[in-house]
């Protein structure tokens, strides 16, 4: 008898990304079923019921749906749920493709304005601290890309965070795990990060100083200037 080479917990986690990552990346394509549990069993090292509670998870997340005359099969992409953790990290880790990584940086830009607004009007002192802090980060690692780049995700969340709204907070924790991978390709000039550093400033000054309208153009040009690099990448 084979041994199941993974632990009691990760069985069925092993399904889950197994399955799922072929999901989004197209390899199971929509209306198609996916293979029969005992074929899975096989391929993948598990037990029957590993298989059958990562399929459940994967019903949960948009991607399956089963039924008894039709059996398990990959639901159309409109069905997924498109900010659940996992299939943001399947879609753009560890390569996205450039109709992702437009998808994304338009969302920033029909995004992050807003939060900067709105950071602008509801800021406390302890969130603007929270802002400055990140920002004199920016400034600290911009020579070095790695660093510079958690720096810039910790920026771009101290304004989500001081927004002081738990759900515009929440997407921006979701898209994070896609801005992290994308970032990788195109934050790698230490040169162009130091020239991104005053538009920053001004987006940390509007906020500290409560001016709203420019909160939001400063941060727009943050974003329109991050989507012409990630395009042009």
């Amino acid at each position: 008898m084979a041994t199941d080479p993974y632990p009691d917990t990760a069985r069925h986690a092993h399904v889950v990304h197994a399955l799922g990552a072929r999901i989004v990346d197209g390899s199971l394509v929509p209306g198609t079923p996916i293979p029969i549990e005992e074929q899975l069993v096989n391929e993948l090292g598990v037990g029957r019921s590993a298989v059958r509670e990562g399929v459940k998870v994967l019903a949960g997340k948009g991607l399956l749906e089963t039924r008894r005359s039709a059996g398990t099969r990959v639901r159309p992409r409109e069905s997924w749920n498109l900010l659940d953790a996992d299939v943001l990290s399947w879609r753009f880790v560890p390569d996205a493709t450039a109709g992702d990584i437009r998808v994304l940086a338009d969302l920033r830009v029909a995004l992050e304005p807003g939060a900067a607004r709105v950071a602008a009007e509801r800021a406390d002192a302890a969130a603007i601290q929270r802002i400055d802090e990140a920002l004199a980060a920016l400034h600290a690692t911009a020579d070095d890309p790695d660093p510079f780049i958690g720096a810039d995700l910790a920026f771009h969340r101290a304004i989500f965070g001081a927004a002081d709204n738990d759900l515009l907070l929440y997407i921006y924790d979701m898209i994070s795990i896609a801005l992290r991978s994308v970032r990788q390709v195109h934050t790698r000039s230490v040169a162009h990060n130091k020239e991104t550093l005053p538009n920053h400033e001004r987006v940390a000054v509007a906020i500290r100083r409560r001016h709203h309208r420019k909160a939001e153009e400063a941060m727009r040009e943050v974003v329109e200037v991050a989507r012409a690099d990630a395009l042009h990448c």
